[in-house]
């Protein structure tokens, strides 16, 4: 997920959007983005929403008391994301939970796309009332806001599809060439794990790629993107053994919004219990 390294986002190569992993430091500014790719690896698949719902944008909202203001990174697929088939529509998952929001809030939601390293700022200095983004909740983040988590998810292994099972876990990794994204999270577990080797891409779909066509044994990509490459793609990949490296991932408020957080621990449990959550986790990364 998001956590605190910038990758640099090309937006005119936008539909053919690739996925990060997460980065390795700990301050509260900066996280990593979605770089894109031109390769034959689109992450776009055909998805848009799981619940019917075009989300509202608006980069002018102020939050008022008849609507929630949303601040978001637009540039993390399948997180958030523009439709690479209409770019005038944001995507994924995270809006597809927060829009979901909005019948337990019983308030709307609008969306005001942020860049990653101004996100905290702009949600204490009252630019917006929630970030609803891949935000990792982590010590250091909760010094300045507090947050709702909603998911936790680590990296994951990823092998072909018609690979034998000789990987299961990541001591399993070593002696094999494991294919990461530079300076990410995943990056930075192998190297501590020792002993694989490690092949560097600037992207995740490059990565792939490799993958596919058989120049890697496998490859580390956070488990939310991991699914989501599954889902869209089950012949060519698949998901083995378990995620390690976990991390909270949640939605981010201010400090003084207590009536705020929750309500939103409230909806958050009610969408659990009716099933949404779960419709929503399916359609973009498939059974759990």
């Amino acid at each position: 997920m998001k956590k605190s390294f910038l990758a640099i986002m090309t937006m005119s190569t936008l539909a053919l959007a690739a996925v990060v992993g997460c980065g390795t430091s700990n301050s509260t500014g900066n996280s990593a983005g979605a770089e894109n790719s031109t390769s034959g690896n689109s992450t776009s698949g055909d998805k848009t929403s799981a619940i019917g719902v075009t989300a509202k944008v608006d980069t002018n909202a102020t939050p008022s008391p008849d609507k929630i203001v949303v601040g978001t990174d637009n540039t993390y697929p399948p997180m958030e994301y523009m439709d690479p088939n209409d770019p005038s529509k944001l995507i994924g998952f995270d809006v597809d939970l927060g829009d979901a929001l909005s019948k337990y809030l019983h308030k709307e939601i609008v969306w005001k796309p942020t860049q990653w390293d101004g996100i905290i700022p702009g949600l204490t200095s009252d630019k917006y009332d929630l970030i609803i983004s891949s935000m990792n909740d982590t010590e250091e983040r909760r010094k300045t806001i507090d947050f709702v988590d909603y998911g936790n998810w680590g990296q994951a292994i990823v092998v072909k599809a018609d690979s034998n099972d000789s990987i299961h876990t990541i001591n399993d990794l070593k002696g094999k060439t494991v294919g990461v994204q530079i300076a990410t999270t995943s990056d930075e577990a192998l190297k501590k794990e020792g002993g694989v080797t490690i092949k560097e891409y600037n992207t995740f779909p490059d990565a792939f790629q490799d993958l596919a066509n058989g120049r890697l044994d496998a490859a580390v990509v956070d488990e939310s993107v991991a699914r989501y490459y599954v889902n869209i793609q089950s012949g060519k990949y698949k998901i083995v053994g378990q995620t390690f490296m976990s991390l909270p991932v949640g939605i981010g408020l201010r400090k003084d919004e207590t009536q705020l957080e929750s309500d939103i621990k409230k909806a958050l449990n009610e969408m659990k219990a009716d099933g949404t959550y779960n419709k929503i986790y399916a359609y973009w990364f498939g059974s759990k």
